[in-house]
């Protein structure tokens, strides 16, 4: 007796950060709204998943986690935390990934970012699935990957592959990253921005223990080798606003680590790991400091919140570019910061400047996760 075949398979490999696996949470967020009869299922390693779904219904399955360490602004693999090393991790995963499709039999696959997942651990898969229908979905702006711009890449989408969903905004980001794209893999259809956020929405309830507003809301969602000395510079700056400013509620993993006892006192800020309630921070808060990854500065285009943008010293430039280019969008509403550059002096200003400026809708599309849920539903039929 055969199983049914699983309709739509999500698969996004864990990064540094999660917009991998953000981007492809919010897509099933919108198919299981919008076509709840189909059989969904995301595969990811990344272990904040979970979280990040919240209480949406969509279903998942965790592999064993890469891990990475960030030395002169690239990625380098560690042993991950199942205690298996890089290369033995990327032969399990592929394995794992080979059975998950023969098993599932998906009709249609969504990968996100690299058309042969992380250490080409889906190449066996998409080589062995001769009846389903693989598609490629990319960030706005892609930045140095070689993974994406290698020839390779390219050689796999175009034998396997059957579309490229870009999530963009060529009004925001101009016709160059699209056009690129196009060059190296065929034509791309423009979604918008996955905003996980906004699809988040109508699933849940905001919480009522967050009054009075807050002054902002911090989010560092992994730790850099930088990362330590700015938070160093930001428990000073705060320290610098007085009370009156508001309260500051800080989310990042670091409630064991010494460099927590840097905020000990600063009476008017806290800190909790990620989780659910950095959503309803964001909405209750003035404005916000974050990371300048595409999950962050999606969140942040979502709620229309001023904010701080810090960016890490990292070799492929990918989020200098992104913000640059939303930055001549968006007006002061969004201000950069190298993470190395930042002194306790500056970031008080700044955090005093954005703490000014009203939330404002920027009129950018947030609607790409619906869009995609829409084309990979076209593409079944």
């Amino acid at each position: 007796m055969n199983l049914p075949r699983l309709d739509i398979l999500l698969y996004a490999h864990d990064g540094r950060g999660l917009g991998h696996a953000s981007r492809s949470i919010g897509i099933g967020m919108a198919l299981r709204r919008l076509f709840p009869r189909l059989r969904v299922l995301l595969v990811t390693g990344c272990r904040q998943a979970g979280e990040l779904i919240d209480r949406t219904p969509l279903d998942w399955l965790k592999l064993p986690s890469y891990e990475t360490r960030i030395e002169e602004g690239r990625s380098r693999g560690i042993n991950g935390k199942s205690g298996f090393t890089d290369q033995e991790l990327a032969r399990i995963r592929t394995r794992s990934l080979r059975e998950i499709v023969r098993l599932y039999r998906p009709r249609l696959v969504l990968v996100d970012h690299q058309p042969q997942g992380k250490h080409r651990e889906l190449v066996p898969a998409i080589t062995e699935s001769d009846q389903t229908t693989w598609v490629l979905g990319i960030r706005g702006v892609v930045g140095g990957v070689d993974q994406v711009r290698s020839d390779g890449a390219a050689a796999l989408f175009r034998d396997h592959f059957h579309a490229l969903l870009w999530y963009g905004d060529s009004r925001v980001l101009g016709p160059g990253h699209r056009q690129e794209l196009e060059k190296r893999f065929g034509k791309a259809i423009e979604c918008g921005y996955v905003s996980r956020l906004t699809e988040l929405a109508p699933w849940r309830t905001p919480t009522d223990d967050l009054l009075p507003p807050l002054a902002g809301t911090v989010s560092i969602p992994w730790l850099s080798e930088g990362s330590r000395a700015f938070l160093g510079a930001l428990a000073a700056a705060l320290q610098r606003l007085k009370p009156t400013c508001g309260r500051w509620r800080i989310f990042a993993d670091i409630r064991d680590d010494p460099v927590a006892q840097l905020f000990a006192a600063v009476e008017h800020c806290s800190i909790e790991p990620p989780g659910p309630r950095y959503v309803d921070s964001l909405r209750n808060s003035r404005m916000a400091l974050i990371y300048g990854g595409y999950n962050s500065l999606v969140d942040i285009l979502a709620t229309g919140r001023p904010a701080v943008v810090v960016l890490r010293p990292m070799q492929d430039r990918e989020q200098q570019q992104h913000l640059e280019l939303l930055g001549a969008h968006t007006g002061d509403a969004l201000v950069a910061v190298a993470e190395q550059d930042a002194t306790p002096a500056l970031l008080a200003d700044l955090l005093a400047r954005q703490l000014q400026l009203p939330i404002a809708d920027h009129g950018i599309n947030l609607q790409g996760a619906q869009q995609a849920a829409r084309e990979l539903v076209r593409l079944l039929s």
